[in-house]
């Protein structure tokens, strides 16, 4: 399994963020600290503000900041506000139906493997990341 750019890109951001959590940050100083193109970014940083996770201040002193503590944002929030809905394969959606479903050896497998992924990035915040390369 592979994270996407898109969601390495957030993450990335996020953290960078996080080390200034009440600092208006813009989008110039994020994209040249973390080597995100400008316009990539700026995709990534409107799904961030349309999820609740950053707001966003247009004008000179305007940018972006975190709404809430790098601790109260999960990597589960991040990963649904880029990618969508958390699901290890496409027959596990909601909305299809497999015709193998009822008796699908590979389902208990799938199963296990993302209730252990979704509990991890339920535990995981953008501050554990930091803490994490702060040692």
């Amino acid at each position: 399994m592979q994270v996407s750019r898109t969601l390495d890109y957030a993450v990335r951001s996020l953290t960078f963020m996080g080390r200034r959590p009440v600092d208006m940050l813009n989008m110039k100083e994020i994209s040249d600290s973390q080597h995100i193109p400008l316009n990539y970014l700026a995709k990534i940083m409107r799904r961030l503000v349309e999820r609740g996770i950053l707001k966003s201040m247009v004008g000179p002193e305007g940018g972006y900041v975190l709404r809430r503590q790098p601790s109260e944002i999960t990597l589960k929030e991040v990963y649904e506000a880029i990618e969508g809905e958390f699901r290890i394969i496409d027959c596990m959606d909601k909305n299809k139906i497999c015709i193998f479903h009822d008796q699908c050896p590979q389902l208990p497998v799938w199963d296990k493997i993302k209730v252990a992924m979704l509990h991890i990035l339920e535990s995981t915040s953008i501050y554990d990341m930091i803490k994490n390369t702060e040692q």
